[in-house]
Order: structure tokens, then sequence, then C-alpha cells
């Protein structure tokens, strides 16, 4: 006669919200009231009687959210023809839809700016909006938008002019021209530097 199991546990592995993560609960029943995000994760169901190895099932919580938008940079500053990245980062279940706007205008990738979208994990991701060789009516305040069917948030980036061009992204290369042609940094320099070793030759050379 199989005897039957007279301790069953729940254990939750990597929840963070009201049930503690790694604790052990008595009972075949795991009540867990007013449900955070945080709770999301993978439960194991363990049940054993102390004779063999006992049994065990795994239970995937997933918590559906509103979306959660932080914004790493409030305010970024570049200088005219350079290119900047706005950033921010969204927490979400199920994925959002994530738009940028400026003025009210919803922005799009075209020769004035570059969206990328990166999901770090099923509820996170990271979006980038790249202002490429910044123009005058370009500064400004940005907005980064994420919505589900629970709700939405949005973050706010103030881009600003610098006189001095800010790295990264702005590194080795300076444009020129409305980003029509872009010329090296180093170029220009070894250029410079060429141009003044042949001054101080040819002086030389008169001297002499």
């Amino acid at each position: 006669m199989k005897s039957l199991p007279e301790d069953i546990r729940l254990v939750n592995v990597n929840g963070e919200g009201g049930v503690v993560s790694g604790a052990t609960y008595s009972g075949n029943v795991l009540n867990i009231h007013s449900v955070h995000k945080e709770d999301r994760g993978t439960y194991y169901c363990v049940a054993d009687n102390g004779v063999s190895r006992g049994d065990r099932r795994n239970v995937n919580l997933e918590v559906e959210f509103a979306p959660v938008v932080t914004v790493p940079r409030p305010r970024v500053e570049q200088a005219l023809q350079y290119d900047m990245d706005l950033e921010c980062h969204i927490e979400a279940y199920p994925p959002p839809a994530i738009r940028w706007l400026k003025d009210s205008v919803q922005l799009s990738s075209n020769q004035h700016y570059q969206l990328s979208q990166f999901a770090t994990a099923d509820e996170f991701t990271d979006s980038t909006l790249r202002v490429i060789t910044a123009e005058k009516r370009q500064y400004g305040e940005y907005i980064c938008q994420a919505t589900n069917k629970l709700g939405d948030a949005e973050g706010r980036v103030e881009f600003t002019e610098s006189v001095i061009p800010v790295c990264p992204p702005a590194c080795g290369q300076a444009r020129y021209g409305g980003g029509a042609s872009a010329i090296s940094v180093s170029s220009v320099l070894m250029a410079v530097a060429t141009v003044l070793t042949m001054v101080v030759i040819a002086q030389y050379v008169k001297r002499a």
C-alpha cells in the first residue's frame, strides 16, 4: 500500500513580491494576496512523506501589469551637427507598444531620427532614439511613451545644445553640411599637422 504524502511544500524560486524568494510554505494551497508584479516567477510544489525523494512540479506564474518607464538621463546635450542618443527603459507585461514624440508628433526612423528597441527579458525593453546630425529645430523635449492593455506610462528627456561635442556617441567624427559628408577628426588633425610641418620646414630652408 502506497503511503500518502505527509508534507506538501510550495517553494518560490525567484519571486520578489509578497511571497519571499526562496521561502518554503507548507500546505497544498499557496494564497498570494494583493498580487504584485514582483510575485512573478517559478514556484515548485514538493510532496514528501519522508520515505523517498518525493515528487516535485513547477508552476510558472506570470503577472500582467501596466508599463513602468524610467529615463536614465532626463537631460542630455549635444553640439550642432552631431548625433545623440535619448534612452528610456520600460518594464511591462504584456509587452507594450513604444513610441517617441516631440511636439505631440510621433517620430519614425528617417534621415533625422533612428529608433531601436532591445528586449532584455520578457518584461524589460530598452528603447533608444538617436537624433542624427542635430539641428536647431531638433532641440527640445522628447517623450518616450509605452502602452499595453493595462495602461500607459511615459518618460521625458530634455535635449539641449552644447558648445563642445559630447562623446559618446559623437566620437571620432565631425559632421558638416547637414550630414551629407563626414570627415574624420583624426584625418583633420593629421592634415593640420602636415601643413604645420611643411611651414616649419619652409621657414628653416629659407633661413638657411
